[in-house]
């Protein structure tokens, strides 16, 4: 857990780093002025802010795809006669071999096992991991078990019924998330085009560039040209995240 946490430390200072750098690098393309640094500061705010969501939205999706290959081990050990604590440690064993215990998914499984011996229903111990972990997906399974259990029915037959539908709809945003991840791309792309454009210009031809800095009237120029392209920026990101 300790190496985990200084893993996503590290992977947020990096982050970091990176965005107040393209701060200062908008500072320096539009202003060439030190007194600019609010302006740099908004800048690497909101990348930074677009880098964290887009790894939370990935690290999701990675979870997600874990929990749909434990889902199918642990249907297997179902159907090969485990009990459901049975199958549930085996179905771990398998993913830790996989994935190593410093997987999200296994850790939380493991702290799911530990509850479980506690004779914690496995319906509310999902619904928590769904919550935790922003899975609609796994939320859900734990829903439907937590009614079967309502109205008598066993978790086993229900994961037994149900765990098809569950695959089929992991399965479906799988295959989404792959042709979506061509149009974010492209999106990256065109987000860096007018960036390049502007250095190309300024590197280039930089007497035609002079005109725009030093006085009002650029900074103007340069404040509404970069507040429309982060709009634009921030605008083409909510567009592609899409939300299965």
């Amino acid at each position: 857990m300790r190496g985990k946490k200084v893993s996503l430390a590290a992977d947020q200072f990096r982050a970091l780093a990176l965005c107040l750098a393209a701060g200062a690098g908008v500072q320096w393309l539009c202003y060439e002025d030190v007194r600019a640094f609010p302006a740099a500061l908004c800048v690497a705010v909101i990348l930074y802010r677009i880098w964290m969501k887009t790894a939370e939205i990935r690290e999701r999706q990675v979870f997600e795809k874990h929990f749909s290959e434990f889902l199918m081990t642990l249907y297997s050990g179902l159907m090969a006669g485990y009990s459901m604590e049975n199958g549930v440690r085996s179905a771990v064993s398998d993913m830790e071999r996989l994935y190593g215990e410093e997987d999200r998914l296994v850790r939380e499984l493991k702290e799911m096992q530990k509850e479980m011996s506690l004779r914690i229903p496995i319906a509310s111990l999902l619904v928590k991991i769904g919550e935790r972990n922003g899975s609609e997906d796994i939320r859900s399974l734990g829903e439907v078990l937590r009614i079967s259990e309502k109205m008598g029915g066993s978790p086993d037959q229900t994961l037994k019924v149900c765990h098809k539908t569950i695959l089929e709809r992991m399965d479906m945003k799988q295959e989404i998330n792959a042709v979506i991840a061509g149009k974010v791309f492209e999106q990256r792309i065109m987000s860096v085009v007018p960036a390049g454009i502007l250095l190309y210009l300024k590197v280039s031809f930089g007497n035609f560039m002079d005109c725009l800095y030093g006085n009002a009237a650029g900074v103007l120029i340069m404040t509404a040209a970069l507040t429309v392209y982060l709009a634009a920026v921030v605008i083409g990101e909510r567009m592609v995240r899409v939300e299965v």
